[in-house]
């Protein structure tokens, strides 16, 4: 009787290499995109820094990651001597705190971010709500490495079972995880689908709302990895192939983690790639304002100087004047730029005139009054008689002849000059 020998116990120690070096590279273009576009843009944000600060501790994350999988991680218990099970779980139980770390920094980053696209109408509350999520993940993550290190004493028996002391925190530690993993995912899927409602709300083209709720959308997929993660947990207390059943624990933890690196990134990308297209430059539908003006408009025409403008007028335009003080960049209306405070508000599309407004119904009586005022009379009425003039040498204070009688029709100032002269002779 031939009896088909069994089939090699499956391994996750290449896949997991495979998918997280894939992940990795791929985060590493995006991060590294953002930071360009950052120097495009000439300004370098708290989320870009958070970003940055994430990518970092994943990439150390990695590195131990890859070193477990060097002595074991993923490959069975069976197959696998006392020093490479020692090794093994010594840069687990290293490397799991760091992804932890590097995960909650990127959705602190996702935070930063959003906090600068809402607009002005419930910003407040709107502000709160995003920091609240963030602080949240981050507090549960720091109880949890936390507990990571005080389940063992003392910590080396976490990955030196032969050493003396005791675990007394392992099934604490395991409820807690439950506990993390599920805020972790309510948080992933809040900072997904907050921004689709938010773009929504904002005045820009349907395409555009699209794109950006995709490129946020990366956090639902999160979720779906945080969600499974936490599922995994449970297999840790009931086998005895740690290694393997770590390995399939690591693979959805690091594949959250750099989906809500790429989901925090990869909107970031934006005025990079407008600068690549060469769109026309419209800095003013940042600060909520569009012009229709070309390429070769001056930024001079799209402002109206306050020093041609009546004082009573100036105040309504003095909001204008602060466009012409801006930074000019290479950019397209780009939603991710720190505007003063760090926020990028609700844009309105306004066509701009150079022209200065009419004056009030006010100002134009006045005008017209003081023009009355200074008309010239040209002609007197002829029914108002006589008058009597009598001159006097204003020298000598003596009178230059007799009393005359001049009618009013005639009694104009060039007429005076001439009867006084025949008085006087000349």
């Amino acid at each position: 009787m031939n009896v088909s020998p069994s089939p090699p116990p499956t391994q996750l120690d290449s896949l997991l290499l495979k998918l997280s070096w894939s992940l990795f590279g791929i985060t590493l273009a995006v991060v590294a995109l953002r930071l360009c576009s950052d120097l495009i843009m000439r300004s370098f944000r708290l989320s870009s820094f958070l970003a940055l600060v994430a990518f970092l501790l994943a990439l150390a994350g990695q590195v131990l990651i890859t070193l477990a999988v060097h002595w074991g991680l993923g490959r069975h218990m069976e197959g696998l001597n006392p020093e490479e099970i020692r090794m093994t779980m010594t840069y687990i139980w290293q490397a799991q705190p760091i992804q932890l770390l590097a995960n909650t920094a990127g959705k602190v980053s996702i935070a930063a971010l959003l906090v600068t696209l809402h607009g002005p109408k419930f910003a407040k509350s709107k502000t709160i709500f995003i920091w609240t999520l963030a602080a949240i993940s981050t507090i549960f993550v720091i109880i949890a490495i936390v507990m990571i290190y005080a389940q063992c004493s003392p910590v080396a028996k976490l990955w030196h079972e032969s050493l003396p002391g005791s675990c007394d925190g392992r099934n604490r530690n395991q409820t807690f995880a439950y506990v993390q993993g599920v805020v972790s995912s309510i948080v992933d899927l809040a900072l997904a689908v907050y921004p689709i409602f938010l773009f929504w709300d904002l005045r820009i083209q349907l395409l555009k709302k699209l794109i950006l709720s995709v490129l946020f959308a990366f956090g639902i997929v999160a979720c779906i990895c945080a969600i499974v993660r936490t599922v995994n947990i449970s297999k840790l207390g009931q086998t005895s192939d740690v290694s393997y059943a770590v390995g399939s624990l690591v693979i959805w933890n690091t594949a959250e983690m750099y989906l809500v690196l790429l989901a925090g990134s990869l909107p970031g990308l934006r005025p990079l790639f407008n600068k690549r297209v060469k769109k026309p430059i419209n800095h003013n539908s940042i600060y909520g304002y569009s012009s229709r003006q070309s390429r070769k408009s001056s930024k001079h025409d799209l402002v109206v100087r306050l020093s041609n403008l009546p004082s009573s007028q100036s105040k309504a335009y003095a909001t204008i004047s602060n466009i012409n003080n801006r930074t000019h960049s290479d950019s397209t209306e780009n939603f991710f730029k720190n505007i003063n405070s760090g926020q990028i508000i609700k844009t309105t599309e306004v066509n701009m005139a150079t022209l200065i407004p009419p004056p009030s119904k006010r100002q134009r009586v006045a005008v017209a009054e003081k023009a009355r005022e200074q008309q010239d009379i040209d002609t007197i009425p002829g029914h108002l008689g006589s008058v009597r003039v009598h001159f006097f040498d204003q020298s000598t204070g003596k009178p230059t002849g007799a009393p005359v009688a001049i009618p009013v029709a005639d009694a104009t100032v060039k007429n005076l000059e001439l009867l006084l002269n025949t008085l006087q002779g000349n």
